[in-house]
C-alpha cells in the first residue's frame, strides 16, 4: 500500500519536475500578456541558463514594456554567450537607440558590421546614430551601403537630414522634394523644407509650408515654434504671439514664455513681457536668461530695485552671461551714476565674450543704458582696449 501511495504521489509531482525549458519557451511564444511571457521565459532560463533564444525573447518583451535596462542586461548576456553573432549586437544597439545613447548604439552597430558587412540595417542604424551625434559625413558614407529597398525612404530622409546639417541645402531640398512627391502630407519632410526656407531668409514660403502642417495638425509643436520664429523675423509680432500662446496652451514651458516675452518687448509691451518672464521663472527658478530679460524690462519700467535683484540672480546662476553683465553695468550708470561698478561689469561682459559693442552707442539698443557717458573718450577707450 505504501509503495502504491508513493507511486501515485510521484505520478502527480512528475509533470512539475518534468516541464522542460523548451516547453516553457513554447508556452511563452503563445502567451500575449507581456508580464506572463517574461515569467515563462524566466522559467525557461532558470531551467537552461544558456538558452539564448529565451534571453533574446525576454529582452524583446522587456523592451516592449519600456524596461530598457533589463532588456540591455538580457542582450548583453546573449552577446557573452554568442560573441560572433552580429544580430545580437544589433538587438542591443536598438535598445541603446531607444535610450538615446547614440555612442553605445553606434559601437554595437559597428561591432555587427565587423561580423557581417552586408546587412543594410546595420549601416542604416549606424548612420542614424552618426546624424544624432553630428557626424554627418560618416552618416552619408554609411547610407551609400544601404541597399535594402524596404529602407529606401528612411535612408533618403536620413540622407536629407545629414545634408541639411552640413548646410548642403540644395541637395537636401532635392531629397526632401522627391520624398514629398511620394508622400505629399509627410509632416517631417515639410518641416525640413520649411527650415531650409528659413535659413535662406525666405520667410513667406516657410510660413506657407508650416501653415499646411498646422492647419492639418494644430498641435504640431515644431511647426508652431518655427512659424513663430519666422513671423518674428518679418515683424509680424501679433501672429508670433498667437503661435507662442498656442504652444503654451499645448505645453506650458519656460522657453515658450520667455520667447513670447521677447515678442512683447518688440512691441514695447513691458507689462506683458514682465508677466511672461515671471511665468518662465516660476517653471524654472534658476534660469539666468529669464532673470536677465525680466531685469531689462524692469529697467524699462523704472522698477530699479527689482531690476538689480534680477541681474544679481542672473549672474549668480550664470556668471558668464555677458548680456546680464552689460545690463547690470547699465543699471549702475543709469540709476546710480556709479562709474566704478559700471566699468567693473562692462569688463566682466567683455571678458565673457560680449561682441556687440556697437549696440552700446545706439539709443535704440543698449545705448540708452549708457546715455551721455557713451559719447566720452574715456568710455570708448575702455571698450576698445578691452
Amino acid at each position: 500500500m505504501k509503495s502504491l501511495t508513493f507511486i501515485l504521489l510521484l505520478f502527480l509531482v512528475l509533470p512539475c519536475w518534468g516541464t522542460t525549458a523548451r516547453q516553457y519557451y513554447q508556452e511563452a511564444l503563445q502567451e500575449r500578456d507581456l508580464k506572463k511571457q517574461i515569467e515563462l521565459y524566466t522559467k525557461a532560463i532558470n531551467k537552461s541558463p544558456k538558452f539564448i533564444s529565451a534571453y533574446h525573447r525576454r529582452g524583446d518583451a522587456y523592451k516592449k514594456q519600456g524596461k530598457i535596462k533589463k532588456a540591455l542586461a538580457d542582450y548583453s548576456k546573449i552577446i557573452k554567450l554568442t560573441p560572433k553573432d552580429p544580430f545580437k549586437y544589433y538587438a542591443r544597439g536598438l535598445a541603446y537607440l531607444d535610450m538615446k545613447n547614440y555612442v553605445a548604439a553606434k559601437d554595437d552597430f559597428s561591432s555587427a558590421i565587423k561580423l557581417n558587412d552586408k546587412y543594410s540595417g546595420f549601416y542604416y542604424n549606424r548612420a542614424l546614430c552618426s546624424v544624432e551625434l553630428g557626424q554627418n559625413k560618416s552618416a552619408l558614407s554609411d547610407l551609400k551601403k544601404v541597399t535594402d529597398k524596404s529602407l529606401k525612404k528612411q535612408a533618403s530622409f536620413l540622407k536629407g537630414r545629414a545634408n541639411y546639417k552640413l548646410y548642403n541645402y540644395d541637395t537636401a531640398e532635392k531629397i526632401f522634394g522627391d520624398l514629398l512627391k511620394q508622400d505629399p502630407e509627410n509632416e517631417e519632410v515639410i518641416l525640413y523644407l520649411a527650415r531650409i526656407r528659413i535659413n535662406e531668409d525666405m520667410y513667406d514660403e516657410a510660413i506657407s509650408l508650416l501653415s499646411q502642417v498646422i492647419n492639418k495638425n494644430p498641435s504640431n509643436e515644431t511647426a508652431l515654434l518655427l512659424r513663430a520664429a519666422a513671423f518674428k523675423e518679418i515683424s509680424l509680432f501679433e501672429q508670433a504671439i498667437e503661435d507662442y500662446t498656442a504652444l503654451i496652451a499645448l505645453k506650458p514651458q519656460d522657453i515658450y514664455y520667455n520667447r513670447r516675452g521677447l515678442i512683447y518687448e518688440e512691441l514695447e509691451d513691458w507689462q506683458n513681457a514682465r508677466k511672461d518672464y515671471t511665468a518662465s521663472l516660476e517653471l524654472n527658478p534658476t534660469w539666468a536668461i529669464s532673470y536677465n530679460n525680466r531685469g531689462y524690462v524692469n529697467m524699462k519700467m523704472s522698477k530699479y530695485e527689482d531690476a538689480k535683484k534680477d541681474f544679481e540672480l542672473a549672474l549668480k546662476y550664470s556668471p558668464v552671461l555677458s548680456a546680464a553683465a552689460i545690463n547690470y553695468a547699465g543699471y549702475f550708470w543709469t540709476v546710480k551714476r556709479d562709474k566704478k561698478n559700471m566699468y567693473k561689469y562692462l569688463d566682466k561682459a567683455l571678458k565673457a565674450n560680449f561682441k556687440d559693442t556697437a549696440s552700446l552707442y545706439d539709443d535704440t539698443q543698449k545705448g540708452w543704458l549708457f546715455k551721455k557717458i557713451n559719447n566720452t573718450l574715456d568710455f570708448r577707450t575702455f571698450i576698445e582696449n578691452n
